[in-house]
């Protein structure tokens, strides 16, 4: 296993006063915004949603799929991230014509969606106008929505050539905390306002990114995964959701093409629905 694979690692200090979470993201999003086709300043947005989510699933509910879609200004255009327990990440932007890049603002939401182990959808939504990162939006659905004091950073380090290293971390507040372990951290948190330089620091690795944080605190981890660009979309999860549109379109489609073409918004594979198989969503038995 490479020094620098893409992780997520959980710890917490011995002393109960804080859990620790960092992820080192940079294959993940560099494979995500590929997909996507999108650099610059609407590239460093997804980049932090990609992250951001791998990061609140780890802190909330790390055995069950999280999505998070935060709206543009004026509630126009989503970010989408979409990750999984096996560490399974994806992306999505969706962002209006007459826009050159993604921008929050008045009209911002953040709603975050966890399924749970029956199957049900659990949801949280709270208001990201006053947030000028994906960060302090994440932030904001941890304290209101889930009641957890946390601190947030997401990031990337970019080169003329793209995506140099991602990652983030949360540091969440435990009830144990000492007031002394408190200041200490909160001024180390201070000093570390940017988390670019904290990035390129670790250079990519989730451990160098904890010892950093934690410095000379001991502390126990708990856990470590791995995180990965990958498409859950397939053939037959394609002719799947065909299968949810009514009989008249289904129909006018056989009328109308021999083959239907479909490509994957997340990763851009394209399928071919044949009009034999179109048929036999008509004609199940």
């Amino acid at each position: 296993m490479s020094a620098n694979e893409d992780r997520v690692l959980r710890a917490i200090t011995d002393d109960n006063t804080f859990r620790v979470i960092v992820a080192s993201t940079t294959d993940t999003v560099r494979e995500g915004l590929a997909a996507q086709q999108v650099a610059g300043a609407t590239g460093a947005r997804l980049a932090e949603m990609m992250t951001g989510a791998v990061l609140v699933r780890e802190t909330m509910s790390p055995h069950h799929r999280l999505q998070g879609i935060l709206t543009g200004e004026g509630g126009r255009g989503r970010l989408v991230a979409d990750t999984h327990p096996d560490g399974s990440t994806r992306g999505l932007i969706q962002m209006p014509a007459d826009w050159s890049e993604f921008r929050l603002g008045p009209g911002s939401m953040l709603q975050v969606m966890r399924t749970m182990a029956n199957g049900s959808i659990y949801r949280g939504l709270v208001n990201a106008a006053e947030h000028d990162d994906v960060a302090g939006a994440l932030m904001s659905y941890l304290q209101e929505s889930e009641q957890t004091v946390s601190v947030i950073a997401t990031g990337a380090v970019w080169s003329e050539a793209g995506i140099e290293t991602a990652g983030g971390y949360v540091v969440h507040l435990l009830p144990e905390a000492r007031r002394d372990a408190l200041q200490a951290m909160t001024e180390r948190l201070e000093e570390m306002s940017a988390i670019e330089p904290l990035l390129r620091r670790t250079g990519g690795s989730a451990r160098r990114l904890l010892a950093e944080l934690l410095q000379q605190q001991p502390f126990t981890q708990l856990d470590d995964r791995p995180v990965m660009f990958r498409c859950r979309c397939s053939s037959e999860a394609v002719v799947a959701s065909l299968a949810t549109l009514e009989r008249e379109e289904l129909a006018e489609m056989i009328r109308e093409q021999e083959v239907l073409e479909l490509t994957c918004d997340y990763c851009r594979t394209a399928y071919q629905v044949s009009r034999s198989q179109l048929q036999g969503l008509l004609d199940p038995s």
